[in-house]
């Protein structure tokens, strides 16, 4: 049981602001007489990061039992790190420290016995699980990772997603000649490391990349522009994942358009060309191949139809066009980001040559996320990457569509989701109709883990 003599108190720390909610249930006994008082109880609620006394001390001639201290986190959203300890006026000893997420509750009862209850009121069984600090990053540019306070880590898990490239925008051509659509841009690289705290100073930058720029179309009667290189995201000096290449914008010949090189975790995606986008190192030096890479290894984005461009680690390759022309689809990434989808083309009769699907994460396969614009006489554009958590990368947006529709213009590339991935391509357009833009590569993130 919990006694409280003349100069001691019972108090709760809070970690950080919220809505804390605490009842005490106590009774004195007179020590001259030897009998009990009337039964009595505290309430006390507490809105800031601050120690709070919730029990104060009886008088100097009483002993206070304390037969109830009940400690519940009632924010409806807000996790909060609370400690309950006895104060003699000299010295602080625990009770309990822990975690509770919003709806929890803390007991003890007068034996002195330790009961954490769910925010459904059911006992949870495991009272071995310390602190937890989780922030998460998603403004472009420089952030700040601030080291708990309100308990000590003993270890920091980042995660970090570079930025997508943006995808090549479609070109723009009325004669019975190959105009192309753009290629998709590569997908971000992820990067994981795990560090002792004390390794760690009390504030570390993070920052994060920003997607790779969307292919400009051009003029009418011309080739489309590039996609840009998503940018790096960073944990200080200490983790970096980089950025996948832009997608080639569309020509207006025969000539093959290759996506975006994956971002690695030792350097970003190269821009596509007439021949591959290079994934990011490690790896071999130039072209990494487009049959699967592993590790922190970005994905070529091919110049022929293949599916098998995925990555581990890295960022999957955006789709690129052949010459002749066909589209290739986006490529996928287990962790990284995905490759956006090329856009849709027109051959030499001309007649539409369709746009491809962009790549997930979370998949070791190809064209299996966003879907591509619809062709004909009103294209459509494709359909943006889905944004990714703190498990997988976001995904690769699909590539625009495109017509053969006098004087229309191709449609926009989809955008690629937050967590790398790669902007679709733009599809072609019908002179005087301009390509369509290629899709913004999507903006890199961060989740750090302190416990």
């Amino acid at each position: 049981m919990i006694n409280l003599k003349s100069t001691d108190s019972i108090k709760v720390t809070t970690g950080s602001s919220g809505t804390i909610k605490v009842h005490a249930s106590f009774i004195d006994l007179v020590i001259s007489s030897g009998a009990w008082a009337d039964a009595d109880n505290q309430q006390t609620s507490i809105s800031t990061a601050t120690t709070t006394t919730v029990l104060a001390a009886p008088g100097a001639l009483n002993v206070r039992n304390c037969k109830m201290l009940v400690v519940r986190n009632d924010h409806a959203s807000t996790q909060n790190a609370i400690t309950i300890l006895v104060d003699d006026g000299s010295v602080q000893s625990p009770l309990w420290s822990g975690v509770l997420l919003a709806g929890e509750q803390v007991a003890i009862d007068a034996e002195g016995a330790v009961t954490v209850l769910s925010s459904g009121g059911i006992p949870k069984e495991s009272s071995a699980v310390g602190p937890v600090d989780v922030q998460i990053f998603t403004v472009t540019g420089a952030n700040t990772w601030t080291k708990p306070t309100a308990f000590t880590p003993k270890s920091v898990e980042v995660k970090l997603w570079g930025a997508g490239g943006g995808g090549g925008a479609g070109a723009s051509l009325a004669t019975a000649t190959i105009a192309k659509g753009g290629a998709g841009g590569g997908g971000g690289a992820m990067a994981n490391g795990i560090f002792n705290a004390a390794d760690l100073g009390s504030t570390v930058t993070v920052t994060i990349g920003t997607g790779g720029a969307i292919g400009a179309p051009g003029a009418a009667g011309a080739l489309g522009g590039d996609g840009g290189t998503g940018g790096n995201t960073s944990f200080g000096a200490h983790l970096i994942a980089y950025g996948g290449g832009g997608g080639r914008g569309g020509a207006i010949s025969g000539a093959a358009g290759g996506g975006g090189g994956g971002g690695g975790t030792g350097s970003a995606g190269t821009v596509g060309s007439t021949a591959v986008g290079q994934g990011g190192n490690p790896g071999v030096s130039g072209a990494k191949g487009v049959t699967g890479v592993s590790s922190g290894t970005g994905s070529d984005g091919p110049i022929t139809v293949v599916t098998t461009h995925n990555a581990e680690y890295g960022g999957g390759g955006g789709g690129g066009g052949t010459a002749t022309p066909t589209s290739c689809v986006g490529g996928g990434s287990l962790y990284g980001g995905g490759g956006g989808g090329c856009g849709g083309h027109h051959n030499a009769t001309p007649a539409v040559v369709g746009g491809t699907a962009g790549g997930l994460s979370g998949s070791y396969a190809a064209g299996t996320g966003a879907a591509k614009g619809n062709d004909g006489a009103s294209p459509t554009a494709g359909a943006n990457g889905a944004d990714g958590n703190s498990i997988i990368g976001g995904g690769g947006g699909g590539g625009g569509g495109t017509t053969v529709q006098a004087s229309t213009a191709g449609s926009a590339g989809g955008n690629g989701g937050r967590g790398g991935g790669g902007g679709g391509g733009g599809g072609c357009g019908m002179n005087p109709g301009l390509g369509g833009a290629g899709g913004l590569g999507g903006n890199g993130y961060a989740v750090v883990i302190s416990w």
